[in-house]
């Protein structure tokens, strides 16, 4: 198939001959214009994003570049003036279109004049939009079709883990939180129930993961009450994601592990257990990444990835740039020390980030506190 779609693509071209830019491209250009106005959630004015379309040119060649001007986009090339365009009149201010058409007759001009865009005319927009998406915040990207996804992607040796300790305390490290982590946490109960009689979770340098992927999870510990609310640019946009009554364990006492690396969904999860009153945090401030980004579907199978809300406690606070307090604050807490003695002289208030994902004492101050809690001797691991 993908060879064939390969294929496709390279007779459009030869059958073209350079200097056509794909008929799609308008339609394109349109669609994330107007779609990256309505929803993006740091508001870019339509005309601001266009610009850094066009000054995309230059990741095709580094010998041009795009001035905004004001009334005009003027274009230079190899640093002497080539042309400059009229911008869309200011009644076409918040036209997608016409600033897609403007665009486009931009793309046209130059491809006369640099080889490097006219021998790429055809997947001119495709890098063009790639490049203005960097103007955004790390999290948004466009994703071509065309030219494949070839943004970076963080790979984990095991997202998923457990464990018995003492034999008796279920030990689930989460390093990532996707789709399957909710069933996950089923069958580590279910391999488990005739032992378990706490839980530590370890969300220490989980960099979260998919939204969906916390509520669920969450939902295994929760049977009632707010687990997560989102809200974007509009008034009312806020949704609520409740727990729907399918908490499969009851009365277990949880522990959960954070540090400065704890982010995104990860946070959503903790902070939802913790505000309901099931789980006790440890560690330190978590990195607040309280962000939700939404996948949109473009004309020919392109995509987009665009942050188009906050992320919320159940209580209503914000998680972006401000993250998750611990309940027990294990920031500068040395190897050497007891657990008790830990706890006794934790800090208060706001506990600052540390990163702490090998950090034996917290996973000792986190037994701790769960077999405190269970009462009678531990078996040892």
């Amino acid at each position: 198939m993908r060879r064939l779609k390969i294929f496709f693509w390279a007779a459009v071209v030869l059958l073209g001959g350079a200097g056509n830019v794909r008929a799609d491209s308008a339609a394109l250009l349109t669609a994330v214009y107007q779609t990256v106005n309505d929803e993006y959630l740091g508001r870019v004015p339509m005309s601001e994003f266009a610009v850094w379309t066009m000054q995309g040119l230059s990741s095709m060649d580094k010998s041009l570049l795009v001035a905004d001007d004001h009334s005009r986009v003027t274009v230079y090339y190899r640093s002497k003036l080539f042309r400059s365009f009229l911008k869309p009149e200011e009644a076409k201010y918040d036209d997608a279109a016409a600033w897609a058409k403007m665009t486009l007759k931009v793309v046209k001009a130059v491809s006369k004049i640099s080889e490097p865009v006219k021998s790429k005319d055809f997947e001119a927009p495709d890098r063009m939009l790639a490049a203005a998406f960097k103007h955004l915040d790390a999290n948004s990207r466009y994703v071509s079709a065309l030219l494949g996804d070839d943004m970076p992607k963080k790979r984990f040796s095991r997202d998923y883990a457990a464990r018995m300790i003492d034999s008796r305390i279920l030990y689930i490290k989460m390093n990532a939180i996707t789709k399957y982590t909710a069933t996950n946490v089923r069958r580590s109960l279910e391999q488990y129930k005739d032992n378990v009689k706490g839980i530590i979770l370890d969300l220490r340098m989980s960099s979260g993961g998919a939204l969906s992927g916390a509520i669920e999870t969450a939902n295994v510990f929760l049977d009632e009450g707010i687990i997560v609310s989102t809200r974007g640019r509009k008034e009312d946009s806020a949704v609520f994601y409740k727990a729907e009554g399918k908490a499969e364990i009851e009365n277990l006492p949880i522990v959960i592990l954070v540090d400065g690396g704890t982010a995104s969904a990860a946070e959503v999860l903790a902070a939802a257990l913790q505000e309901q009153g099931l789980a006790a945090v440890l560690g330190t401030r978590t990195f607040g990444k309280g962000t939700v980004q939404n996948v949109i579907n473009l004309p020919d199978d392109n995509k987009m990835v665009l942050t188009n809300a906050y992320s919320f406690t159940p209580s209503g606070h914000a998680i972006n740039n401000q993250g998750i307090n611990p309940d027990v604050c294990l920031f500068h807490a040395k190897e050497a020390a007891t657990p008790a003695d830990v706890i006794m002289n934790a800090e208060t208030g706001v506990c600052p980030q540390e990163d702490r994902e090998d950090r034996r004492i917290d996973l000792e101050t986190a037994r701790y506190l769960i077999n405190s809690r269970i009462g009678g001797e531990p078996a040892g691991e």
